[in-house]
C-alpha cells in the first residue's frame, strides 16, 4: 500500500471511529484531521469534502461486499457460515457499516444508504446462489440482520447461545 492509500486509509479510519462514537456531527474535517494526524490541507487533498468522506466509506464497503459475495459464493456451506459470521464482531466490515448505518439515517447522506443497499444486493447474490432460492435468500438475509442487531447491541450474551443453532434448524426444514 501506497503512502497516500495508508494516509486515505487513516483517514477514512478517523471519520468511521468519530461518526460511530460521537455521531456525524462531531465528524468534522478538522476532528478526523486531527484524529488521524494529518494536516487538514492534507485531509482535503485526499477527501475535499464530508461528502467526500461518506462516500469513501462507501465505496470501502462496497470492496468488502464484493470479496464477501465471492466468498460466500463459492462456499457449499454459505448458509451456516453466513449466520454465524452475522454476530457482531467489530471487524473492518463491522465498522464501516455502522458508521454507514448512522450517516444514513440522515437525509444528506444519500450515499451512505445506497452503499447499505449494495451490501444487501452482495449478500443476496450470494445467498440465493448457495440456496438457489431468491426468497429464501431473502429470509436469510433478514434473520442475519436480526441476528446482527441484537449481538450490536448486547454483545454475544444478547442471544441465547444455541439461537444460531435453532435458527439453522429451521431453515434446514424449509422446503425447496
Amino acid at each position: 500500500m501506497s503512502k497516500g492509500e495508508q494516509t486515505r486509509s487513516r483517514l477514512l479510519d478517523a471519520f468511521e471511529d468519530l461518526v460511530i462514537e460521537h455521531g456525524e456531527r462531531a465528524a468534522t474535517l478538522a476532528a478526523t484531521a486531527d484524529q488521524a494526524g494529518v494536516s487538514k490541507g492534507g485531509l482535503l487533498y485526499h477527501f475535499g469534502s464530508k461528502e467526500a468522506l461518506v462516500q469513501g466509506l462507501a465505496d470501502r464497503l462496497a470492496v468488502f461486499g464484493g470479496a464477501e459475495e465471492r466468498r460466500l459464493s463459492s462456499m457449499p456451506d454459505a448458509l451456516e457460515v453466513f449466520l454465524r459470521e452475522s454476530v457482531a464482531a467489530n471487524q473492518p466490515l463491522d465498522r464501516t457499516y455502522l458508521a454507514l448505518l448512522k450517516l444514513g439515517q440522515l437525509d444528506e447522506h444519500h450515499v451512505a444508504r445506497a452503499a447499505l443497499q449494495q451490501l444487501d444486493e452482495h449478500y443476496l447474490a450470494a445467498l440465493t446462489e448457495a440456496l438457489g432460492d431468491p426468497d429464501l435468500a431473502f429470509l436469510v438475509l433478514r434473520v442475519s440482520d436480526g441476528i446482527y442487531v441484537r449481538t450490536a447491541l448486547g454483545g454475544r450474551d444478547a442471544l441465547p447461545a444455541d439461537s444460531v443453532d435453532r435458527t439453522l434448524a429451521l431453515l434446514a426444514s424449509v422446503p425447496r
